[in-house]
């Protein structure tokens, strides 16, 4: 098996010591027609009907392209960069943990608060001791998912789908001691989102409209869709039981009532309105003359936030890359990190300090079922991103 060769990165590594990075991928014809061919082979071979691929820095969009129909029916509308897609869990990072973040910073919540100070059913002996930290780097003891038929079957009768399943997971059994392991947890977000949401007396909706997205002129973002919105929406389930602009989740659609929103899905978004969020995060949190999130704020998304107990690191909501290239002594800190997430329909954001650069790719892969994989879109073009950024040229060239 080939390794990288870190001593070859040396030189670049030392002029990091001494300079801001300022590279940026290099997208030249030869690249983009790689993008092109890898996205349209894959709408051609039924992984996706639709796709969106923006690539760009925080002063700077350097690729963005739609692809595809919403559907693969006959007259289905051609996919563009206002095409609104549900984003599953990378509604974990953007939504629910950027929320978390501007608590903190208001001095409303704490990283190590336990969940318990917010959420009354969470004051029991194995869940007393879960934290903020916990939910948010998947650390906490919960089952990764639980039955939403289940938590109907043991739901009271005056009491909604949101206060049922919050209760639901706080009385489900630990499968490993908080803080001695991880598991990735749709459960973690879920109750994160409504620890949100009682710390700031509002909507994780609601909160997140007035301080991020209007702010950022994300005007195709939220969680509750008005009927307008929602035939601009990719399809994410087809036949009988068609589903457009409603989360394709099953737990957050159990969970929706109005008002609360699942945390660990359940956002939707366009890749211009997501461009504006990523260039936000790059430019430390700022936007034009407005700071939409203090420089210390992003920095809690790319420092390891992981318990010290843990063998992963995760960042605030997002995941800190543990492979090559991204983990090597030239993004080993937080201000040249990077971090990313994926979500079941086929969305992917990645966003890397180093580089100062991101990508963002969202698909509707899951219509009409679930059964391809947008990795195939997903590998090959972040591989470009990597392959045609300046700053990661020598470590590329050492694996080869």
């Amino acid at each position: 098996m080939k390794t990288y060769d870190l001593a070859a990165t040396l030189p670049l590594l030392l002029t990091l010591l001494i300079a801001p990075v300022s590279a940026a991928p290099l997208l030249d014809a030869t690249a983009v027609k790689k993008i092109d061919d890898t996205v349209n082979k894959a709408v051609a071979d039924h992984v996706t009907p639709s796709c969106c691929i923006v690539i760009g820095t925080r002063d700077k969009v350097l690729f963005a392209r739609a692809y595809g129909h919403l559907t693969y029916d006959t007259g289905s509308p051609v996919t563009t960069l206002d095409t609104i897609y549900d984003m599953a869990s990378c509604s974990k990072p953007i939504g629910t943990a950027t929320m978390t973040a501007l608590l903190i910073q208001d001095g409303k919540l704490h990283i190590d608060d336990p969940v318990s100070k917010y959420l009354p059913s969470w004051n029991r002996d194995d869940k007393r001791t879960i934290t903020i930290r916990n939910l948010a780097t998947h650390t906490s003891g919960l089952p990764s998912y639980t039955s939403a038929t289940r938590t109907e079957a043991e739901r009271k009768p005056d009491q909604s789908h949101s206060d049922a399943l919050i209760e639901h997971i706080a009385a489900l059994p630990l499968q490993y001691k908080t803080n001695e392991g991880q598991l990735y947890a749709c459960l973690n977000f879920l109750t994160l989102a409504r620890v949100n949401e009682e710390a700031a007396g509002t909507s994780q909706e609601r909160f997140l409209r007035e301080r991020v997205f209007e702010p950022l002129g994300m005007i195709n973002s939220g969680y509750y869709l008005r009927s307008a919105k929602k035939q601009l929406c990719a399809p994410t389930i087809g036949g009988k039981n068609f589903r457009q602009g409603v989360v394709h989740d099953p737990l957050a659609y159990y969970y929706r009532d109005g008002y609360h929103c699942p945390g660990n899905a359940g956002l939707f978004t366009t890749a211009n309105d997501l461009t504006k969020f990523c260039q936000m995060i790059l430019a430390d949190g700022k936007c034009g003359d407005q700071q939409i999130l203090a420089p210390q704020t992003v920095d809690l998304f790319f420092t390891n936030q992981a318990p010290a107990s843990s063998k992963e690191t995760w960042g605030l909501g997002w995941g800190l890359p543990t492979g090559m290239p991204f983990a090597t002594k030239l993004n080993s800190d937080p201000k040249h990190a990077c971090i990313s997430h994926s979500g079941y329909t086929g969305t992917y954001v990645i966003i890397d300090r180093l580089a100062g650069a991101f990508m963002i790719q969202l698909t509707n892969r899951v219509y009409p079922n679930d059964s391809t994989n947008s990795y195939v879109i997903t590998r090959p073009v972040r591989r470009l991103m990597i392959e045609t950024d300046p700053v990661y040229t020598s470590a590329i060239a050492a694996k080869k």
